[in-house]
């Protein structure tokens, strides 16, 4: 399965019909088609990488959400109503586009929240799912809605109404997204990680795991676990320590905490083709080692499954690496949240510095100047009391 297309209405601040499009649009050449795109199909191409770029407050996090609740719909069939968290009221309308077996699938429901005062439920209403045979001559026709075809059982199948009805339709599916959000809580939890080695690793010999810690702290060889709350750590000196999962969070940097969580859920993306959400991916990296994990997604030698990495970032040196400026989306505030395609909204030539641009002020996301000089003036007035 590979997500092709959402437009969303209602979600939290985003504006109505607030769209992130996994097609490319531009033209496509030999080499972005070798690195920069998946071929899912005879001629029906994906993004490998999809950046999303911002100041502060501008609804970065928000469109990652966004697509969390989609991800999730598309492979747990629920929705948690703490994606929710903060909104006034929960009425969104989605429309989503994929591609499953051979078919391509649009979805579309209402998200509603249960009126029972004690219930946690986010309802699925209006459901819709239709659907058409791809052929390589639809490829520039895939949004040409009319020539779907309604599938008659969709709304007649017995289910609870908090799950969607793509339960029918790719239960057997097991491929979620990750999402990594910017949250420091969700690196904490060794113990999950470990379950990712044990099921990847099933000779034990956990070569994979030495080689993600010697990226981020080169003292220590591994990290053993003992029981679900004790790990033994190996240095490099032929020392080691029993610690608790709490005493390791503390001992480790918050890098190599971070870096050692994230790629492992990297691992788990690349090979079972798993798309993943990075929700500011500068943090704790090094510029070098941030390119190179874009550049993985890129790798088909590494990447074979045609997993996709999302991620947003406030570092827009990141986008010179990119080939391409359909694929880059410019994350924007005033009364709405809203994204703009680098290519549909503005037009240059992909092979100039995108950074560049950014410094220029071409996309209208730089750092309020006057705000800075004003928080300047304040500590120096203060200063003179």
């Amino acid at each position: 399965m590979k997500l092709l297309k959402i437009v969303a209405n209602g979600f939290k601040l985003c504006n109505d019909d607030f769209t992130i499009d996994f097609i490319p649009t531009a033209n496509k050449t030999e080499d972005d088609k070798e690195f920069e795109l998946h071929e899912i199909d005879d001629g029906l191409f994906v993004f490998a990488t999809l950046g999303i770029i911002g100041k502060n407050a501008s609804g970065k996090t928000m469109t990652m959400q966004l697509l969390s609740l989609v991800y999730d719909i598309l492979s747990c069939y629920k929705v948690s109503k703490d994606i929710f968290k903060y909104s006034d009221d929960v009425n969104v309308n989605l429309d989503i586009l994929f591609y499953h077996d051979g078919y391509l699938y649009r979805y579309v429901t209402d998200l509603v929240e249960d009126e029972v005062a004690i219930s946690d439920r986010i309802l699925f209403k209006n459901q819709k799912l239709y659907r058409r045979k791809y052929r390589k001559t639809y490829a520039k026709k895939i949004f040409e809605y009319e020539n779907y075809e309604e599938m008659p059982w969709a709304d007649t199948l017995p289910l609870p109404d908090d799950i969607s009805i793509l339960y029918f339709l790719t239960r057997s599916y097991n491929s979620p997204a990750v999402y990594f959000s910017s949250d420091d809580d969700m690196n904490k939890d060794y113990r999950s990680i470990f379950k990712i080695y044990k099921t990847v690793d099933t000779k034990n010999n956990l070569k994979i795991l030495e080689s993600i810690l010697k990226i981020f702290d080169e003292h220590i060889v591994s990290i053993d676990i003992i029981d679900e709350k004790r790990f033994k750590l190996i240095y490099c000196n032929n020392t080691s320590k029993e610690v608790s999962d709490e005493e390791l969070y503390n001992i480790l940097s918050s890098g190599t905490t971070k870096g050692f969580s994230l790629f492992s859920y990297v691992l788990v993306s690349l090979l079972l083709g798993s798309d993943i959400l990075i929700d500011e991916i500068e943090n704790h990296f090094h510029k070098s080692l941030v390119e190179y994990l874009i550049m993985l997604y890129k790798d088909k030698s590494v990447n074979k499954n045609n997993a996709t990495i999302i991620f947003t970032t406030h570092y827009c040196e990141l986008l010179d690496i990119f080939n391409r400026t359909d694929n880059i989306y410019i994350s924007k505030f005033d009364k709405k949240v809203r994204l703009e395609n680098m290519y549909m909204n503005y037009k240059f030539r992909p092979e100039l510095s995108k950074s560049k641009r950014f410094y220029d002020n071409t996309f209208d996301t730089n750092v309020n100047y006057e705000s800075l000089m004003q928080f300047k003036r304040g500590i120096m007035e203060w200063q003179k009391r």
